[in-house]
């Protein structure tokens, strides 16, 4: 039976693995580093349980910095009046926002507003939601106006980038377009212009000018935006590509936290948007209750006095830290290189025996959910987290444990494989796993590994450990789905970090040589059916075509041989301390998939290079459609010596093809290169001798049909 102490425990870990994903500060990440670090040659307690942590921390969207919105009554974001509103040449309001419904009781009463720009009078701009849908509204007059339902269900919970865009036309009927993640969903035809002269003092963002609870936002909104213009779909698409941490003012293109293409960076700084910029709310901009006007200085003021808004009641600037940041302020990647080390460690003795038979933990953990124990952990939690968690941390924490409480005492299989999951997961496979979703989450990340050679330490650290299953099936996987992503990754650095994984990982035989033999299988059939046919790697110029065949030849001639070469070549072979040498029918699918890998290899361009050539004559005969690149290099690297020497075989079939090689050698060359070849050591004396080494049957129709083709023309 566990202690409290041993349950405490488990139930923490799982609520680390929540409240981290949230957030996490460098002084917390340290702490979770440092429980993670060898006792006595072991793994500490708990330590496979703060992978599983590791693993869920990158796991999180949405921007890092937002406005919360608790839906509460008197809740929201309060504008400054404006003195006229910017319609007479259209305009657009644009944001990320995500909907947290308290409940879903009240549907058909409860009208959230995200926006209302409205006079004392009642007349002018709002937006509303009624269930899933986005609810436009023009009104003109008090009591008349104009509505559109955008066509597009916002589920809860999710974050979406919206722009609505008013757009004023002279002469003819003005429309309203609304775009969902840079994508237009919806547009209309509506005369939305209000004409007044009276100023927009009932301004508010999260809430109606009655700020009554039924019409009270509750959700997170990131930077709000309100241009004097009506964006284009190029715009508000180039918008949507910066994502929803960008909270700027369109000047710097230095500042762009994503990579992106020319004529998005064209449309987003060419000086038009930051122009026309009315207002800008960022939660980072913030002062107490104040939130700060952020529109670049020299644009017209549309305000009558003071341009900056007042948060109201519980409507609060939250700052949150990704793991991104958190890992680069305590020394970036390099930190969990020693992790990797500790792969090779046993689990601590107690532990063992949980991942051993984890359903004992079952009974346990569900009488510690449904005690006052859970009470116990909300007050644990709640003065940490307090300060950083949307509408307070005792909410989150009740929730979270209620979360778990329900989970624990619903019971059922499903659960029971829950917890066996988070035990006995693959501790390689989860830290490999984290790696990968940081560098495809961060560019500066990707920086880091390249200029420490991560792909390198790391490589290293796999092909020192004694235990085979640290190069799981899910390594490969995660080492794959890396390749794939850093293919087609706009980062700057991504092709030269993919060059990295490439020779330090996917083309190391000293490293897979140890895994299991579905893993080699796996690895090798990936390289020689999907790796080349994906076009961006020949866009990227991340296969180095030389290198790649010489290093694979080298994997051939050392690591996957049928026979032993050392008696005949003098060759040392290599890999054989590994603990999952494959059988002779393995290594014949191994080299299939190599020998298909090279040949791509080597069609990739126009023609055979010189290197490539030597290598391949070092241990066996291609044939190849471009005779101009072929024979030239054929001659100077002495093939013919090759094909001679393969002429002494014992095998019949070397021996064609050896008279083949030599046959498409002197068909392709002009008659001065086959009469310096051929006469000055009379080597077509030398070839009847060699065929003449073995019994008279070897002189049968298909070395007879080989011949024609070595006669001079």
């Amino acid at each position: 039976m566990h202690s409290l102490q041993s349950r405490r425990g488990h139930l923490l870990i799982e609520l680390l693995g929540v409240l981290t994903s949230y957030s996490i500060t460098v002084p917390e990440l340290k702490s979770l580093l440092a429980a993670m670090k060898e006792e006595n040659g072991t793994w500490p307690r708990h330590s496979s349980k703060l992978l599983n942590v590791f693993h869920q921390m990158p796991q999180r969207n949405g921007p890092d910095v937002f406005f919360s919105f608790p839906g509460t009554a008197g809740s929201a974001l309060m504008l400054p009046p404006l003195a006229r509103w910017p319609g007479e040449t259209g305009f657009t309001f644009a944001t990320w926002f995500r909907l947290d419904p308290i409940n879903a009781v009240n549907i058909e009463r409860e009208k959230p507003y995200l926006f209302s720009f409205r006079t004392s009078k009642g007349v002018g701009y709002s937006a509303h939601f009624v269930g899933n849908c986005l609810i436009l509204t023009s009104m003109k007059f008090k009591g008349k106006g104009f509505q559109h339902c955008v066509k597009y269900e916002f589920q809860p919970r999710k974050w979406y980038m919206l722009a609505v865009v008013y757009i004023y036309n002279r002469w003819s009927k003005s429309e309203i377009k609304c775009y969902v993640n840079g994508q237009q969903a919806s547009s209309t035809e509506m005369s939305w212009l209000v004409s007044s002269p009276e100023p927009f003092d009932k301004c508010y963002i999260g809430a109606s000018p009655e700020l009554d609870a039924e019409r009270i936002f509750s959700g997170q909104l990131a930077a709000v935006y309100l241009f004097s213009e009506a964006l284009t779909a190029h715009q508000v698409c180039a918008f949507h590509r910066l994502g929803a941490n960008y909270k700027s003012q369109f000047r710097f293109e230095n500042e762009v936290p994503v990579q992106l293409p020319e004529n998005h960076k064209r449309v987003l700084y060419d000086g038009r948007m930051s122009n026309a910029i009315v207002f800008m709310y960022s939660p980072v901009a913030t002062d107490s209750q104040l939130c700060l006007q952020a529109a670049p200085k020299g644009n017209p003021s549309f305000f009558v006095h003071t341009p900056h808004a007042l948060m109201l009641q519980d409507v609060k600037a939250v700052v949150t830290q990704s793991v991104q940041s958190a890992l680069t302020s305590v020394g970036g990647v390099p930190v969990l290189f020693p992790l990797f080390a500790q792969l090779d460690l046993p689990l601590d003795p107690e532990e063992a025996t949980d991942s051993a038979d984890p359903r004992h933990l079952w009974h346990s953990w569900e009488s510690v959910a449904t005690g006052e124990y859970m009470k116990t952990m909300a007050l644990d939690i709640r003065p940490s987290y307090n300060t950083r968690l949307w509408g307070g941390g005792e909410l989150v924490a009740q929730w979270v444990i209620a979360s778990v409480a329900g989970l624990l005492r619903g019971g059922g299989e499903l659960v029971v494989q829950w917890l066996i999951a988070s035990v006995c997961s693959d501790p390689s496979g989860v830290l490999l796993s984290f790696l990968a979703d940081l560098l495809e989450s961060s560019s500066e990340l990707q920086s880091q590994m390249v200029s420490s050679k991560g792909f390198l330490v790391i490589a290293w650290i796999l092909q020192r450990h004694q235990n085979s299953q640290t190069l799981s099936m899910e390594v490969l996987s995660t080492f794959l789905r890396l390749t794939k992503f850093l293919s087609t990754c706009p980062f700057p650095m991504a092709p030269a970090l993919l060059k990295q994984l490439l020779d330090f990982v996917l083309f190391n035989p000293a490293l897979w040589i140890r895994s299991g033999i579905p893993v080699q299988l796996r690895l090798y059939s990936y390289l020689a059916t999907e790796f080349l046919t994906d076009t961006h790697m020949h866009t990227l110029n991340a296969v180095r075509r030389v290198s790649s065949v010489l290093q694979t030849l080298h994997t051939l001639k050392y690591y996957y041989w049928v026979v032993n070469p050392r008696n005949k070549s003098g060759v040392t072979p290599k890999g054989l301390d590994s603990p999952n040498l494959p059988s002779q029918v393995d290594i014949l699918s191994v080299r299939a998939y190599i020998l298909l890998f090279v040949k791509q290899l080597v069609l990739l361009g126009n023609g055979l290079q010189e290197d490539e050539l030597q290598a391949i004559l070092n241990y066996l005969t291609v044939m190849n459609e471009h005779p101009s690149s072929l024979i030239p290099a054929f001659d100077s690297k002495h093939g013919v010596r090759v094909a001679f020497k393969l002429l002494g075989s014992s095998s019949e079939v070397i021996r064609l093809q050896a008279l083949k090689l030599l046959g498409f050698f002197l068909a392709s060359s002009t008659h001065k290169r086959k009469y310096d070849v051929m006469n000055p050591h009379n080597l077509y004396t030398l070839l009847a001798e060699r065929l003449l080494l073995h019994d008279q049957a070897a002189l049968n129709l298909p070395v007879y049909n080989a011949l024609f083709e070595v006669t001079p023309g």
